[in-house]
């Protein structure tokens, strides 16, 4: 299993809507790509850093499902003509996934 991470920043001065419908087009990249496993998205509620406003999580079976996502037709459209005009940053980790891991309250095994 691959998982795929995307933390992001709108733009500060998009017109009302823009960011809504980009966010609201992304909650179907699942049905429009098959091999995407367990999406997770939604708004940073964290209180330590706002660098970032938004982040998603999915995952993939293998690393080529990954990499057929990644270049295909669809999705480099969407990131020219949706995503670079309304996106100020973003940092992107995709890595295997290793086993499930359950951890106690100190973080361990």
């Amino acid at each position: 299993m691959i998982t795929h991470m995307l933390v992001f920043r709108f733009r500060d001065d998009l017109p009302p809507g823009v960011a809504e419908s980009v966010l609201a087009e992304l909650e179907t990249f699942p049905s429009r790509y098959p091999a995407m496993r367990n999406w997770r998205s939604g708004a940073n509620v964290s209180t330590r850093d706002d660098t970032m406003s938004h982040g998603f999580v999915v995952e993939f079976p293998t690393e080529q499902d990954l990499l057929d996502y990644l270049h295909s037709d669809s999705h480099e459209r969407f990131v020219r003509e949706r995503w670079r005009p309304v996106v100020e940053r973003q940092a992107i980790v995709s890595f295997p996934t290793v086993g499930d891991h359950q951890h106690t309250e100190r973080g361990s095994r």
